[in-house]
């Protein structure tokens, strides 16, 4: 569906974002006839990488200004950005510098898109082939199964088999030429425009639901008839840029367009989380170069005002990035919790207890984790495999999997990233004597009996206190001190989980009650209220 394919354009920012280093002048090239060729009828949009027209440098001192400086993905851009400038100087001496998606309904669905990559007049097809399949190849997390890479008529061509035969023999139509689209959206460092086609536009009219007031002019009509086409490019630099554009069939349409984003704006305006967390003075600055300019049949928003200023976007912004950012990464850590306790549940229902805190072998000697034991349940059936499952964690073949610490195991807080690279996690669970988790010693909801809503199963420890993911160690939880090991710098909170499923942040206060949670069996009162 024309709107659906705007999800792939997140993909390409963060393809482009996390592997793609670059500086210099920008590429001089005319897509039209870069793409003439190779637009199949079937294409309804075209994504687009410039990887000589962006300096991620600059865009992630931006970032750090804007107060992204603690969350992980920042983090990872800064640690790949040495590997990216090697990546980026393979590509371009192999003479290779604008990367082409082409967009289908059809090869989205299936995770098949075509790629086409112009070639510099006089490069070696062959080099470009491999330059290209060894970042992809990082791109994808290994070879993507299906995919094929070669040239045809100055470009090389990657795709899945479904659609790599139709590249390399049928010639695309002059008609596709569309010099409006790029002069609109083809100077940045990566963009994309959707144009769609008679089937995709069909569905989109036939299926586009109604909004309610002010937004009921958003229709299948307007969408799928009165648009020609949208586009969006970004520029990543020391003043990045996005525009993003719209034309229409008639200026009737293009008026809507302008009414439909202004009353989005107000809208967004008048959100608490907005409105109380940035200064009146600043929202007006943002609301004011937000505002969509409308000329004829083209309807056009530019960021460049904000960016141009980025001292005042910074002040405006970064308070509250950083109160999303805090309340998203507690969300993640509620929500990584979750999955762990649901894989605990699953792994109950399978065994009838249960995971114990570490295996052991025959002379009691500890072996694995149970976090490698519920890996079955969190879908990582190949990596537990991979297991010597009658050997401990630090034998020959298992230490070299400690490296390979699923994603779920990690703490999206920026202040974790290195001990996450290093395979240690802060989820672990309380363990001793009586509790839940004691070595190998089996439990079961049946031995439960304060109820599993009244007993701790799992915590996010401070990162101080990360341990290796497959090593048999965890929070070994003195009673007498229950909240020692859980302090550290600045933490007022603790994210727990009950061995219910549900989760809950308590304060480091009231021993006595954490006491209570912690037992699974004591018989004791508890008094919630003062852990809040």
């Amino acid at each position: 569906m024309l709107f659906k394919q705007t999800q792939w354009l997140f993909r390409v920012c963060i393809l482009a974002t996390t592997i793609t280093a670059a500086s210099g002048a920008m590429a001089q090239t005319n897509p039209d006839e870069d793409l003439t060729n190779f637009m199949t009828s079937d294409v309804i949009g075209i994504a687009y990488i410039d990887i000589e027209n962006m300096d991620l440098k600059e865009s992630a001192a931006l970032m750090d200004k804007l107060g992204f400086r603690e969350t992980i993905r920042y983090q990872e851009l800064l640690a790949r950005l040495p590997e990216a400038e090697k990546d980026i100087s393979k590509l371009k001496e192999a003479g290779l510098s604008r990367v082409y998606a082409l967009l289908r309904t059809s090869d989205i669905q299936e995770v098949g898109t075509s790629f086409v990559m112009p070639l510099e007049t006089g490069s070696d097809p062959q080099l470009a082939i491999e330059a290209f399949e060894g970042v992809f190849e990082k791109l994808s997390g290994g070879k993507q199964r299906g995919y094929k890479v070669s040239s045809r008529d100055g470009a090389l061509i990657a795709a899945a088999d479904a659609q790599f035969d139709r590249l390399m023999n049928e010639k695309g139509s002059a008609d596709s030429k569309r010099p409006e689209i790029w002069k609109a959206i083809g100077q940045g460092s990566l963009g994309v425009v959707l144009f769609g086609d008679e089937d995709s536009r069909r569905v989109v009219q036939e299926l586009m639901p109604e909004f309610p007031s002010p937004f009921e002019a958003f229709n299948g009509d307007l969408v799928a008839v009165d648009t020609k086409w949208l586009g969006m490019s970004l520029k990543l630099d020391a003043t990045p840029k996005l525009n993003i554009e719209i034309e229409t069939s008639d200026e009737t349409s293009a008026e809507t367009y302008e009414s439909l984003l202004n009353n989005a704006i107000a809208m967004a305006r008048q959100m608490p989380q907005i409105s109380e967390a940035i200064q009146k003075s600043e929202l007006d600055f943002v609301v004011k170069a937000l505002t969509p300019k409308r000329d004829g049949t083209r309807v056009s928003i530019s960021a460049s005002q904000l960016t141009n200023d980025l001292d005042r976007l910074a002040t405006a912004f970064s308070p509250h990035i950083k109160s999303v950012r805090n309340a998203a990464r507690t969300t993640q850590t509620m929500n990584t919790i979750r999955q762990h306790l649901l894989a605990m549940h699953n792994y109950e229902s399978a065994h009838g207890r249960f995971p114990v805190q570490f295996s052991v072998d025959k002379d009691g000697k500890p072996l694995l984790s149970w976090r490698v034991h519920v890996l079955p349940f969190l879908e990582q059936n190949e990596l537990y495999r991979k297991f010597n499952l009658d050997e401990p964690w630090d034998s020959e073949n298992n230490i070299k999997l400690a490296e390979q610490m699923p994603e779920v195991f990690w703490d999206m807080n920026g202040k974790s990233f290195e001990a996450n690279k290093a395979g240690k996690t802060i989820f672990q669970v309380p363990a001793g004597e009586g509790l839940v988790f004691n070595g190998g010693t089996e439990f079961g909801f049946g031995d439960l009996t304060d109820g599993s809503s009244n007993t701790i199963g799992l915590v996010a420890m401070p990162v101080e206190r990360a341990v290796i993911w497959t090593k048999p160690v965890d929070w070994n939880v003195d009673l007498k001190k229950p909240l020692e090991m859980l302090k550290a710098e600045g933490r007022t909170h603790v994210a727990v989980g009950r061995c219910d499923g549900s989760t809950d942040s308590f304060a480091l206060k009231s021993p006595e009650t954490w006491r209570s949670l912690l037992g699974p069996a004591d018989g004791e009162v508890i008094d919630e209220s003062k852990l809040k």
